[in-house]
């Protein structure tokens, strides 16, 4: 049995109540830690939205600006009008981003990460908003709504590729009947290049042939070019050419003389003509005076009326 003068026991309950004393300040050491850590004793104001539907809402919930926490959600309750209204706890340090035109929204921290109350920085040129003023609320699509939205677009591409699928496995189809027609074609092309290879060869030959005969018809001109003899004709012409040569200078220098003269002639007669032209027409006004006086003699008068005009008219001579 443990005797009362044992000296570990001695102050005992003093020892218990210092310890009990020391696990306290720790706890509430720990607490105001927290508290400081989750802002729970900075001072906060308070702001509300009103939502549709409260389907992702929890109390709680965290409400970060520009990915930082600054505040979450206190409250949710549906009011009279069958809508949500939820209230918001956000720290006053933080109210001066917050203005009159900032919106809150709910979005998901990625993929699938938690669901949070988002707000967005106002403009520095608008008023901050007070407490338990409204704040307006964006609403974002759902992970449901967006799969709808898709499924909505993506069910007439599904449509459409099955009914392209139906057309290429469709045997009747214009893409079967095509594919058969292509085999067809490239099995002609097989026998028409065939074909072609077989007029190759015989074009090859034939063109031997022809190449041999055109070398004899070329050596057969050849030779009868280099038998004919083109000397005498040659100097024939030459001697042609030489005679010419030496004649047709006088004879140019003749037919030169001959114009020369010709030019002389005509500006002689050119200067004379006017004179013998004035007397032709004095003999011929000379020999109407005369043929007229012979008919009004009484030998050669006839019972025929005078001319009433002369035979001949004078003129201009230089007419």
């Amino acid at each position: 049995m443990i005797r009362e003068q044992d000296p570990r026991f001695k102050h005992l309950e003093r020892k218990i109540g210092i310890f009990i004393a020391l696990a306290l300040a720790g706890i509430a050491v720990a607490i105001v830690l927290f508290g400081l850590q989750k802002d729970f004793f900075s001072k906060k104001y308070s702001l509300h939205f009103t939502v549709d539907r409260g389907t992702g809402f929890t109390k709680g919930m965290p409400v970060k600006l520009s990915g930082f926490r600054i505040g979450r959600v206190t409250s949710i309750a549906l009011n009279d009008q069958a809508m949500v209204d939820i209230a918001i706890e956000i720290d006053s340090k933080y109210r001066t981003w917050i203005r009159s035109d900032s919106i809150v929204k709910q979005v998901k921290e990625g993929l699938v990460g938690d669901t949070i109350v988002e707000v967005s920085v106002g403009s520095l040129d608008k008023p901050e908003l007070k407490n338990n003023e409204a704040i307006s609320y964006v609403k974002t699509k759902a992970l449901d709504e967006l799969a709808d939205e898709i499924a909505d677009k993506v069910k007439p591409v599904l449509i459409e590729v099955r009914d392209i699928i139906g057309y290429v496995n469709d045997p009747n189809g214009d893409l079967k009947k095509t594919i058969r027609n292509l085999e067809l074609l490239t099995r002609n092309l097989e026998g028409t290049r065939r074909n072609a290879d077989r007029l190759l060869v015989s074009a090859n030959g034939n063109m031997d042939r022809i190449a041999g005969q055109a070398s004899s018809v070329l050596d057969t001109t050849n030779r009868k070019i280099e038998s004919i003899d083109l000397a005498p004709t040659l100097d024939k012409v030459n001697n042609a050419i030489d005679t010419l040569d030496r004649k047709l200078p006088p004879l140019l220098d003749k037919a030169d003389a001959t114009l020369g003269n010709v030019a002389q002639i005509s500006r002689d007669t050119r200067t004379k003509l006017p004179g013998l032209l004035s007397q032709a027409e004095d003999v011929m006004f000379s020999t109407d005076k005369l043929l007229n006086s012979l008919q009004n003699t009484w030998l050669l008068r006839d019972s025929s009326p005078p001319a009433g005009n002369q035979l001949f008219i004078r003129g201009d001579s230089y007419e």
